[in-house]
């Protein structure tokens, strides 16, 4: 099931349904003010969905990064806001924080335990905090790094499981947006072997 479905989903489910660590209800004392619409299209680096459907005024994202990037996103975080409180969610800690000038908030959590990668997790209102991460460009890792010893000649294609979900929810959608430039030097930071980018090249070169 896609990100989105799933968020869509919350609306039939229980109210004691939580998304990042957080029950609805909180959500809705936490993120109490309307939401300002963007000046201009919501980032594209990750899945973003808007909570409006559930009557909370913020987005929530999910998105990929290489473990080496996440130092770069808690900087930020913290050049934005200002911490407020953690609690546990499934033996990992959630974090909140707001930017009481502003009202605007964040709510995140991370995760080192799918793909070889961190998986960010959050809930904001902050337009400029998401439109200020994209500019970050933050790498989804490639392939033979979240499967490590895959063969690239399977890649592609109608894939199921675990590739599918990867390949589905976040490197095609970050993958296909690169300009031939911007490939080249995606190869060379993580190291491609020439079979990969061959496959690749194959599938979803213009």
């Amino acid at each position: 099931m896609s990100i989105f479905k799933r968020i869509k989903s919350f609306v039939r489910r229980s109210p004691d349904e939580q998304i990042v660590g957080y029950s609805l209800s909180e959500l809705k004392s936490v993120f109490t003010q309307p939401l300002s619409p963007p000046a201009r299209p919501l980032p594209d680096f990750s899945q973003v969905v808007s909570l409006a459907s559930l009557d909370i005024p913020a987005y929530y994202c999910v998105f990929l990064i290489a473990y080496a990037d996440f130092a770069g996103l808690e900087s930020l975080v913290e050049s934005d806001f200002s911490f407020v409180a953690e609690k546990p969610f499934n033996g990992l800690p959630v974090k909140r924080y707001s930017n009481t000038r502003k009202d605007e908030h964040l709510i995140y959590f991370r995760s080192n335990s799918e793909f070889n990668a961190t998986t960010i997790r959050m809930v904001t209102n902050s337009i400029h905090f998401l439109s200020t991460l994209q500019g970050m460009r933050l790498a989804v890792p490639p392939p033979w790094i979240a499967f490590e010893g895959y063969d690239p000649a399977w890649w592609g294609g109608a894939m199921q499981g675990a590739q599918g979900y990867y390949n589905d929810s976040y490197f095609l959608p970050f993958f296909t947006r690169l300009s031939r430039s911007e490939r080249q030097q995606y190869y060379a930071t993580f190291n491609a072997s020439d079979a990969w980018i061959e496959s690749l090249e194959l599938m979803y070169a213009d």
